[in-house]
């Protein structure tokens, strides 16, 4: 009898960002089995704080169907908005149709710094209606490329935690562009990491 295996990394997911959640025990989940949730703790040049990033899975790319949007979050609004949108494995051969589609592309490739920036260009460039790319550079940093309604790409390269257990690149950007999407700027933000555990 074998041990029990570990749930592959989804290549594709809603992601929603919800800078109101705050931690109560139970960390909330998704409509389906596969949903992963976690929450991380983020600075800015000026202020820190939590937010939740849930991660809804979609089927496989031979399942055919609507994907259907993920629950919304069950409170008012805040300062800084929900966030959901589409995230896609750029690495994936099977998601290339879905990646049209993708708000944020993600590759998990770890590249040195230089290839890193020059991946996350390419990505946005080759996809003009993705908001948003992101690619490893190191252990503890992600390059992180966001487009403005101009056009203009900005480029972040925040923490992502320590090298034993460094946040996953899509739950990095999702972070990046919920920020942005609410108006913030992106060359802000200076790291996206793990809650640590109590």
């Amino acid at each position: 009898m074998s041990g029990p295996t570990a749930t592959p990394e989804p290549d594709a997911a809603w992601a929603t960002v919800c800078f109101r959640a705050t931690p109560s025990g139970a960390v909330p989940r998704g409509e389906g089995l596969d949903d992963r949730a976690s929450f991380v703790v983020w600075r800015s040049d000026t202020a820190q704080g939590l937010a939740l990033v849930r991660s809804d899975p979609l089927p496989p790319p031979a399942d055919r169907h609507a994907y259907p949007y993920p629950p919304s979050c069950p409170h008012a609004a805040g300062p800084l908005p929900c966030d959901v949108h589409l995230w896609v494995d750029a690495d994936r051969p099977g998601r290339t149709g879905l990646m049209e589609h993708a708000d944020v592309l993600v590759s998990r490739v770890q590249l040195p710094l230089a290839s890193a920036h020059r991946r996350v260009c390419e990505l946005l460039a080759g996809h003009p209606g993705c908001l948003a790319a992101a690619v490893p550079d190191t252990a503890a940093m992600c390059v992180v490329g966001v487009r403005d309604r101009t056009g203009a790409v900005s480029f972040v390269r925040p923490e992502r935690g320590g090298s034993a257990a460094p946040l996953p690149p899509h739950v990095v950007v999702s972070v990046v562009h919920a920020w942005a999407v609410s108006g913030k700027s992106p060359r802000a933000l200076r790291s996206v990491v793990a809650m640590p555990r109590r």
